[in-house]
């Protein structure tokens, strides 16, 4: 049977969509700017911090399936999934692909080769989505022997798991013949074990998991500052360089984060409408926001923008937040057109300001 609803959840997506913008946004303005070696090394260390951005995407998927459908999946479970989550990710990812191509580019072969390569190995930023399916698959898989055996141990083991995975890839060199797995590393489960573990056990027994929250929210708090200077540390000191939420150290890290969101959001007396409207069009802003920041580049030059790297972050995080959301609404309003942008999950707050938002569990965001 499906439970209510988690007020919270709405903060931390949104939370977590703003940084996927905001990164992309930093990265776009510093390679499209001369900016010196000084302030390109500071803005690596923002987006580092930022890192926890996209696991905790995947976090929710699963934190809200375990809590909402505690004993078993519903009957039109895939169906909507597949028709709300997977085809806009196919519509979206053969449109990146003619985008990229071009019409000069633009041949069946090309775009076959491209699609494929988006779609199956996720070389986009929708990869995510695999992962998320990936999930949707092991909580049918796994629900029963987890619910065996005690949380802490299946924790424990799961993060071991995850840690030697990406370990592995981040500090032992390609193997000869093998070169492929390092490029596609990220898409394996085993490389979001830990948050997939973890959200489902939290999710699952989520009165224990804010008991233990509230009670040690200091530790959680001061372990988030902790864990977040650990990758800038291994990034400045040259130890590990690479500004990916694929490091092991960003495991720790993005757990620990999703519990600060979740304690602050539990501060909040009401969702603010801006949090509701931006988490419940998250899916389409995270995989849309590209699309537009690419195309502003000429239009931004065309504006004779000042060429001031706070200006151009702030007009391409504008523009990558407005941009899809308007995109999206209007899709909405036509028939079928949720199925190319995905499906607003704007809650019906009511008149009442107590009143909690509806929250649709199974979107993945």
């Amino acid at each position: 049977m499906k439970k209510g609803f988690i007020n919270e959840i709405f903060f931390i997506r949104f939370v977590a969509c703003m940084c996927v913008v905001l990164i992309h946004s930093i990265t776009m303005a510093r390679s499209n700017l001369d900016v010196s070696a000084s302030t390109t090394s500071v803005t690596y260390l923002i987006n580092m911090s930022m890192m926890f951005a996209t696991p905790v995407f995947v976090m929710i998927s699963e934190f809200l399936l375990s809590y909402s459908y505690p004993d078993r999946l519903p009957k039109s479970f895939w169906k909507k999934r597949i028709l709300y989550i997977l085809v806009p990710y196919l519509v979206l990812a053969a449109i990146y692909s003619m985008y990229a191509l071009g019409l000069d580019g633009l041949t069946w072969s090309a775009f076959s080769e491209l699609f494929f390569k988006k779609t199956l190995l996720g070389a986009w930023h929708g990869y995510f989505v695999l992962i998320i399916f990936q999930f949707y698959a092991l909580h049918f898989l796994l629900k029963k022997s987890f619910d065996r055996f005690p949380p802490l141990l299946v924790i424990g083991l799961a993060l071991i798991i995850n840690l030697m995975y990406l370990g592995f890839f981040n500090f032992k060199g390609t193997i000869s013949g093998l070169e492929f797995m390092w490029e596609y590393y990220q898409l394996p489960f085993l490389g979001w074990f830990f948050y997939f573990t973890v959200a489902y056990y939290a999710g699952k027994h989520l009165d224990e998991f804010l008991y233990y929250l509230k009670k040690y929210r200091f530790w959680v708090i001061g372990g988030a500052v902790f864990a977040g200077l650990i990758p800038i540390y291994l990034r400045i000191s040259g130890i590990l360089t690479a500004v990916s939420s694929k490091r092991f150290d960003i495991i720790f890290y993005t757990f620990l984060v999703f519990c600060v969101l979740y304690l602050i959001a539990m501060k909040l007396n009401k969702v603010p409408k801006p949090v509701l409207w931006i988490s419940s069009c998250s899916y389409s802003i995270y995989l849309l926001h590209p699309l537009f920041q690419y195309n502003a580049v000429g239009w931004f030059e065309s504006m004779q923008l000042p060429s001031n790297l706070v200006v151009y972050i702030s007009a391409f995080f504008a523009l990558g937040v407005a941009g899809p959301i308007v995109m999206s609404y209007l899709f909405n309003l036509v028939p079928f057109g949720s199925l190319v942008t995905g499906r607003i999950n704007m809650p019906n707050l009511g008149s009442s300001s107590s009143q909690k938002p509806a929250i649709n569990k199974g979107k993945a965001s």
